[in-house]
């Protein structure tokens, strides 16, 4: 049975329809952070922008995935992986934090109030995955907004749109910080050659730029597969995907390119620093 939904109309709050819900609609999801109108689309200062509650998800998110990718790399019981484990809090707080963040920043400038939520249950996940099968399901925790609730509804076309650039600005920032850790790892390799005749701070910047390289563009592939429902926050790739189908090929098939080539040794960062 399709749900009904009330619809605001636009410019007469007192006028309110209710009709049937169509399939290919998008009902956004509530949270607790509740819609407000913000007219400038400016935030002057810092607690405007962040919450108590949205640092401390990020920091829990932000550990815990480092913590996921350097098991992968590394046995977490041997003599070095807390070495692993500060590179990756490295790569993930540029790679994850600032993935975040773009989506904050691009909604707030559309006037969305826009936080950042952990999800228990998938940071978790994440962990035990690592450990088990090595393999990270890199999803802790969403940027959330909220739109005006009549938004979808009285300017479907230019919410999807609006919806879909919000979406895209996290993994189009993984994919710059993934071409800018190669740049680094390049010239580092330029300058001192091969890691095994080098020093212990030479060799953790290579572990730092060829791991920011490959998580980087990892990040920006699984961000951007397109899976997702009307009922399920879904990932990047999802909304994109309904937004701009042309867009969606482009920025999905970058890293996702970039990452089989790191992988398959073609790119050899990952040979160079030993993985």
């Amino acid at each position: 049975m399709q749900k009904e939904v009330k619809v605001v109309k636009r410019g007469n709050p007192s006028v309110r329809i209710y009709r049937k819900k169509k399939p290919w609609e998008f009902i956004p999801f509530k949270s607790n952070i509740g819609y407000k109108t913000n007219s400038g689309k400016r935030f002057g200062n810092f607690s405007s922008r962040f919450s108590v509650k949205e640092v401390e998800d990020i920091l829990i998110a932000w550990v815990g995935l480092s913590f996921a990718f350097a098991v992968v790399l590394y046995p977490v019981y041997g003599s070095a992986f807390i070495f692993y484990f500060m590179a990756s809090l490295i790569v993930l707080g540029i790679a994850f934090i600032l993935h975040e963040l773009m989506h904050k920043f691009v909604a707030q400038s559309y006037g969305y109030q826009a936080q950042f939520r952990m999800f228990p249950f998938f940071l978790v996940l994440a962990v035990i995955m690592a450990l088990l099968i090595g393999f990270v399901f890199a999803l802790p925790g969403a940027t959330i907004f909220e739109p005006n609730p009549s938004e979808p509804y009285t300017d479907p076309k230019g919410f999807t749109e609006r919806y879909g650039k919000i979406s895209l600005a996290g993994p189009l920032i993984d994919i710059v910080a993934g071409f800018v850790f190669l740049g680094l790892f390049l010239v580092i390799y330029s300058l001192v050659g091969v890691p095994s005749s080098i020093g212990l701070l030479t060799s953790f910047g290579y572990l730092v730029t060829g791991l920011g390289t490959f998580i980087s563009f990892y990040l920006a592939a699984f961000n951007m597969l397109p899976l997702g429902s009307v009922s399920f926050i879904g990932l990047d790739g999802y909304k994109v995907w309904r937004w701009n189908k042309v867009y969606w090929v482009l920025f999905f098939i970058i890293p996702v390119v970039m990452t089989v080539m790191i992988y398959l040794g073609y790119i050899p960062v990952l040979n160079v620093i030993g993985l």
